[in-house]
């Protein structure tokens, strides 16, 4: 005779057990074997373990990716961070026309930000003023560290332009060269895979391994499966199962450290490309955050969400916890600057918009050189910076000149513009 035991309740060791992990859980958190260890009792530590993994398990989807399984929870905590992402571009474009006029400007700094940083993530030294202002004003690298950050800079650009593309093992080598560009020892490894297996993700103070990457040899397949996972929605749109694009852009992420392809800029190839999939998938919001600038203030935290994932049977969760609370930080430094842009509109502003005799974008170049009152700005800086052609940044300057806003100096036969300081807007 068979025994019913389907309303059987679990014994009071198991329901003990079931009540210590909802404790655990109850604030989202996403622990790893070692956290764990410290918040329970000592001789429950591996059977509440167990428990969770399974429940993990049991709640997790399968990242399509063929070589590995890798597997990711979409705990609530995601689940929010995603729909927030779904929804803040619109909802941070309706915060006024006045702020939406400095918009353009905002993404030229969000891009030299996550240049800047990304940079930092591996090693280079640069102040963020000198930094700035050699992107700002296209004054070339002096050294190593600065040619990293004009590479990578190069690199968002580059990528703006490539939204339609699939993603192929030539676009890949294309970006590292970019970011790699006059920074390696041997500039034969500036866009080329790795041919060989001496190569280690190391600990920067410890000198200690933390990763050994899968053989050159199995690079191929592995490339070709990162570019089959990038391209999925756009070759099979009857896919059986749905990934949210920022999960797969976490994802390129992580496999591009992880698989460590190239012998060296793998990093700041992995952000770039995190950019270039979650922009080409209409996110237009990663356009003005960048996320290096969080990741800068705790790296042993993004090495850390790198090393969880591979240690606990690739359990992708921890690094995309990781990245959504970068994410979440970056986006809203981004609605703290703008709701503070609506409501901190100077005299000075005020009063540039009520000048009868400037254009919208001569206001806006006004308004700019304000920023730095005390720099002298060239008209190529103008035309880059405004997106117009020499000539009409040319015009525009003339036109501030000759009313008295800007004032021009010559050196040799190049024409410079500063604010003149001594006008009543600048003096507010």
């Amino acid at each position: 005779m068979k025994t019913d035991t389907s309303s059987s309740p679990p014994d009071a060791d198991m329901q003990e057990l079931a009540k210590e992990i909802q404790r655990i859980n109850e604030y989202g958190n996403y622990y790893t074997y070692e956290e764990l260890r410290y918040r329970v009792k000592p001789d429950a530590a591996d059977r509440i373990w167990q428990m969770m993994k399974l429940a993990r398990h049991l709640a997790s989807q399968r990242l399509p990716f063929d070589p590995i399984e890798i597997r990711y929870v979409l705990t609530g905590e995601i689940a929010r961070e995603l729909y927030l992402c779904d929804q803040d571009l619109s909802r941070i474009l309706d915060l006024g026309k006045k702020t939406l006029d400095t918009m353009s400007e905002y993404i030229i700094e969000a891009f030299s930000d996550e240049a800047i940083y990304s940079s930092r993530l591996e090693g280079a030294v640069t102040t963020e003023l000198v930094a700035k202002n050699m992107l700002r004003k296209n004054i070339p690298p002096k050294t190593k560290d600065e040619q990293m950050i004009v590479n990578n800079h190069h690199a968002m650009q580059f990528i703006r332009d490539k939204k339609d593309i699939l993603l192929t093992p030539e676009f890949l080598c294309e970006l590292q060269r970019i970011v790699t560009t006059e920074t390696l020892k041997d500039e034969h490894q500036s866009g080329t895979f790795r041919t060989t297996d001496d190569v280690a993700v190391v600990e920067g103070r410890s000198g200690k391994v933390v990763h050994y990457p899968p053989k050159a040899a199995e690079l191929p397949a592995l490339i070709q499966a990162v570019c089959d996972l990038a391209n999925r929605d756009r070759e099979n749109s009857t896919a059986d199962s749905f990934v949210h694009p920022i999960i797969v852009g976490i994802a390129l992420h992580f496999l591009i450290g992880y698989i460590h392809p190239f012998y060296d800029g793998n990093g700041r190839t992995a952000r770039t490309l995190f950019y270039w999939y979650v922009l080409s998938r209409g996110y237009r919001l990663f356009e003005y955050i960048p996320i290096s600038k969080i990741i800068t203030q705790a790296p042993a935290q993004y090495r850390n969400a790198y090393t969880a994932t591979e240690e606990d049977a690739m359990d992708l969760t921890y690094f995309i916890r990781y990245t959504i609370h970068c994410i979440q930080k970056a986006r809203e430094k981004l609605t703290e600057h703008l709701h503070n842009e609506r409501e901190r509109i100077s005299k000075a502003d005020r009063l540039i918009d009520a000048l009868p005799d400037l254009t919208k974008r001569q206001g806006q170049i006004l308004r700019y050189m304000l920023k730095y009152k005390d720099e002298e700005f060239g008209i190529r800086e103008i035309a880059d910076r405004f997106s117009v052609a020499y000539q009409t940044a040319r015009t525009d300057l003339m036109h501030l000149d000759a009313r008295g806003y800007v004032r021009m100096k010559k050196r040799g036969k190049a024409q410079y513009y500063r604010v003149n300081t001594e006008h009543p807007f600048a003096r507010e």
